[in-house]
């Protein structure tokens, strides 16, 4: 049970795995052109174009969005901003991506990198997390004394519990992590133990969507 690097190398890897009669199940994120046996977590595409939807309906007028993601080869940061975009541009032209950064989901890059990204770009008053280092790109916001920025996350965690209760962040959407955890444990144990395979590939969560008024 992994979430991997969307990646060849790891893609190969599941394959031997898979050749020695090692079954793999991926779980919250998802690797493209593999034998693992299935997936367990959100359509990170969907989940993009809710995000647009909600950005929609929670802004007016021209919209000038940042997006801060973790990593170019993890394959549900790829996918939210490719179902974010598209969405966009079919749907709601009045918003437009600006710049796009990576922060490594780390905390401490994401503040330099998000304060780096406010200032280059002053006229941006939206922005998307992707992934982690929400706490960090927030405090960078703060930091900057920007009260008009418009920002959407991913995972209802204590952190963004903290920001969203801060009017930081105006909505997250969460991804049913213990069913993440849960469900790759129970179709591994039946297809060990009973030789029960999936019945399907993709074993999708719901896409939940938190305000401050129902965390």
């Amino acid at each position: 049970m992994i979430s991997p690097f969307n990646d060849t190398a790891v893609a190969n890897k599941i394959d031997q795995l898979q050749s020695r009669q090692i079954p793999v199940i991926t779980t919250n994120t998802d690797i493209r052109n593999s034998s693992r046996l299935a997936f367990v977590g959100s359509d990170f595409y969907r989940c993009g174009q809710t995000a647009a939807g909600l950005m929609n309906l929670m802004t007016s007028g021209e919209v000038r969005a940042g997006i801060v993601t973790g990593s170019s080869q993890v394959l549900c940061h790829t996918d939210r901003i490719a179902g974010f975009c598209d969405r966009i541009s079919a749907c709601y032209p009045r918003i437009r991506v600006i710049a796009e950064i990576e922060n490594s989901d780390d905390d401490f890059e994401s503040y330099d990198k998000t304060r780096a990204l406010l200032s280059a770009h002053p006229d941006i008053n939206a922005l998307y997390f992707t992934a982690a280092g929400v706490y960090g790109g927030c405090r960078a916001v703060l930091s900057l004394n920007r009260t008009d920025i418009h920002i959407l996350a991913y995972d209802k965690i204590p952190a963004t519990k903290e920001l969203m209760e801060q009017h930081i962040i105006s909505a997250v959407i969460c991804q049913q992590p213990a069913i993440q955890g849960s469900k790759p444990i129970q179709l591994l144990f039946d297809y060990l133990t009973a030789g029960e395979a999936p019945d399907r590939e993709f074993y999708y969560t719901a896409v939940d969507i938190r305000i401050l008024e129902n965390l």
